[in-house]
């Protein structure tokens, strides 16, 4: 079990809540043009356990600019939300904008950009998507509209909880485009960017204003259960650089939680991976994630946010006909493979029930920041 010594009264805790990977294959997208509630309907089973925490996250995996072809050029007079060529998956992913309509629908506060497929659409996918982010009230992280090259990488989310009120920044960056060319700098990265993003996590948590700092690099080798070396070094310095937590994304698969103690005693968890949210992929693996909560208790000392309580609700992609969802596996009669393949990569005395309140309190009143300032 992963613990911390910061004490934390369930009242004045603040919950967030983080799933991996919204990776919209054509499958999905074309049960989204079908059903009522559009891209809602791959969540709805879990959509309560989203609502539920102070502030959600996600890895938005791609694009989702309206009329954006493959070849970057624009379209208009579209009907649909999937057809094809405008609207489509793997291997170069734009979703119709809706989707981040109903991504805030059901609770999210804040997305990750910064991935190996943000550039899928080239810089009008990137600008594209940036303008139906903001036309959803999501914050995001990770990306630069060419219209606004000075907008900070970061975005907060201010919450009000225990009768105190907190600013959390996020910060997310990738490891690459897959090879395709950020011509104007739009995707903060990881490693080609490295000194420029613990410059920015050391900023941020230096901050009066700013409580917390939650680092959301996506990383990793794919379909590996284990972080790589470069994972586990930039880690370290991010902890160091005074990250609060870490939370991974793009092997599509689970990887370990561990807990980092820095030099000046504070306690960072980093899960290095926690998978897929929503995919048509196929493997056991690849169908298996969770939702990962930490609660986060004010300091005596400074008044900054620590991490108390950590948990995970194991959650898994059912396939049906025409009809896929995440659905927590502890609600359900089967998915018992799922959830043992989950347990061999996480800590058991985390396993959170899939009910709430998580760590019962009131829940907090949330408003987010496109602009990071």
């Amino acid at each position: 079990m992963v613990t911390f010594s910061q004490p934390g009264k369930p009242e004045d805790m603040v919950t967030l809540a983080a799933v991996g990977d919204v990776l919209l294959h054509d499958t999905l997208q074309q049960q989204a043009a079908k059903r009522p509630d559009g891209y809602g309907s791959l969540w709805a089973p879990v959509a309560d356990l989203i609502a539920a925490a102070d502030v959600s996250f996600a890895n938005f995996e791609g694009v989702a600019a309206e009329g954006v072809t493959r070849e970057g050029t624009r379209v208009t007079g579209l009907e649909t939300i999937y057809d094809g060529n405008v609207y489509s998956g793997y291997p170069r992913f734009n979703a119709h904008p809706s989707v981040l309509g109903d991504l805030k629908k059901v609770g999210f506060d804040v997305l990750l950009t910064a991935n190996n497929h943000a550039l899928d659409r080239g810089s009008p996918g990137v600008d594209g998507t940036i303008d139906a982010l903001g036309a959803a009230d999501l914050a995001w992280t990770g990306t630069r509209s060419r219209k606004d090259m000075t907008r900070p990488w970061h975005a907060i989310t201010r919450i009000s909880k225990g009768g105190r009120q907190y600013n959390i920044a996020w910060l997310g960056c990738t490891y690459g485009t897959n090879m395709i060319q950020d011509r104007y700098r739009q995707v903060l990265h990881c490693y080609r960017d490295r000194a420029e993003v613990l410059a920015i996590v050391r900023d941020l948590s230096g901050r009066p204003d700013i409580h917390a700092v939650i680092v959301t690099p996506h990383w990793g080798d794919e379909d590996a259960h284990l972080p790589n070396t470069r994972e586990t070094i930039l880690a370290r310095d991010l902890a160091r650089a005074g990250a609060t937590a870490i939370v991974g994304t793009q092997p599509h698969v689970m990887q370990p939680i561990e807990k980092l103690v820095t030099a000046d005693g504070r306690e960072v968890p980093v899960a290095y991976s926690i998978g897929n949210f929503v995919s048509n992929q196929v493997t056991l693996a690849e169908r298996s994630s969770v939702i990962l909560l930490l609660g986060l208790a004010p300091r005596a000392d400074t008044g900054k946010l620590a991490v108390a309580r950590l948990g995970w609700i194991p959650i898994r992609m059912v396939k049906e006909p025409g009809y896929q969802r995440a659905v927590a596996i502890d609600r359900t009669s089967d998915g018992e493979a799922n959830r043992a393949h989950l347990l061999e990569h996480l800590p058991e005395g985390n396993l959170h029930p899939p009910s709430t309140p998580f760590w019962p309190g009131p829940v907090a009143s949330v408003a987010t920041s496109g602009t990071g300032q």
